[in-house]
């Protein structure tokens, strides 16, 4: 099973990126998970000709079997170069690489909200006609007060709650993946 850990920010320092290295490292007994940074893709524009940059990303995603896209919340919402990194597979693009993709998503924030706010909108942009991906049901890891769960030297998770709720979905989503790919 091969699987994308995709961090959904742009920023240098990210505690969704630790949490997507840390989904690849925990997990790397049960799939192949790789990391997929943002950070260098080109902003969508409906006028433009995906770049070659762009084309890689589209290639990975679709030989991906499943997404994990790890998102921070800004402004009660999902990153904007995450939505634009997103708007490249669409059918609306061209491609139409999420149609059924499954995906899974979780996050972190500094509040004590977590990212529910940007977990619901990234819901909707994944199951909205264009992206019509396959999503995770019933399934949230809601990190809230990410400083104090994350070792900022190592990038581990450090708290057992946390750990056990991401242990529930990853085993969720491998089932998931397993089923979505038969």
């Amino acid at each position: 099973m091969k699987l994308l850990a995709i961090v959904g920010t742009n920023a240098d320092f990210s505690y969704n990126r630790f949490l997507a290295n840390f989904i690849a490292k925990r997990y790397s007994d049960k799939a192949e998970i790789e990391v997929k940074e943002i950070d260098k893709l080109t902003p969508f524009c409906r006028t433009q000709m995906a770049d070659e940059t762009i084309k890689a990303w589209i290639e990975d995603i679709k030989s991906a079997d499943g997404i994990i896209i790890t998102t921070p919340e800004y402004d009660h919402t999902i990153p904007a170069p995450l939505k634009s990194a997103l708007e490249w597979l669409g059918s609306h693009a061209g491609p139409n690489v999420m149609k059924m993709k499954p995906v899974a998503i979780a996050g972190a924030s500094y509040g004590m909200q977590g990212t529910g706010r940007a977990q619901e909108d990234m819901r909707e942009i994944l199951l909205s006609p264009d992206m019509s991906a396959n999503v995770l049901p019933g399934n949230e890891v809601l990190i809230g007060g990410a400083a104090d769960k994350f070792d900022k030297e190592t990038g581990e998770l450090t708290d057992e709650a946390t750990i056990k709720s991401l242990d529930g979905m990853m085993d969720n989503f491998f089932n998931f993946v397993e089923q979505a790919t038969k």
